[in-house]
């Protein structure tokens, strides 16, 4: 089955996020506070090639002067940013999974242990 020129040709759209600058600017924050930028890209949901440009461009070395950038908790107390939030869900997120694993561990070694000593309590 042959295609026609025009069809061929016709590349289908790749819609681009696009992000603000506070958005931008909280991120760096969250990398000059200590934190990867390979893991903090993946909690994010963006590249971590986002993340090396926005450093170099709004990087302020905040560390470098002894300043203390924001965190999440830091950032609860006052006006939470997007980037803080999303840090803290993505945490939440992997600390319900942990325990949701220890549960589920536990309930079947109970199953087991329960099953292997019937008489046991007797």
């Amino acid at each position: 089955m042959k295609t026609s020129p025009t069809q061929s040709s016709q590349k289908t759209k790749v819609s681009r996020r696009s992000y603000d600058e506070q958005f931008k600017r909280d991120a760096v924050a969250l990398i000059e506070g200590g934190r990867k930028i390979h893991p903090l890209a993946r909690e994010l949901g963006i590249s971590h090639w986002n993340l090396r440009e926005w450093k170099s461009r709004y990087g302020t070395g905040a560390v470098a002067a002894g300043l203390q950038a924001r965190s999440a908790p830091q950032a609860k107390l006052d006006e939470a940013s997007p980037v803080a939030m999303a840090a803290e869900l993505a945490d939440l997120r992997r600390e319900l999974e942990t325990t949701r694993r220890q549960r589920d561990i536990l309930k079947k070694a109970l199953a087991i242990v329960s099953q292997e000593n019937p008489n046991s309590m007797i």
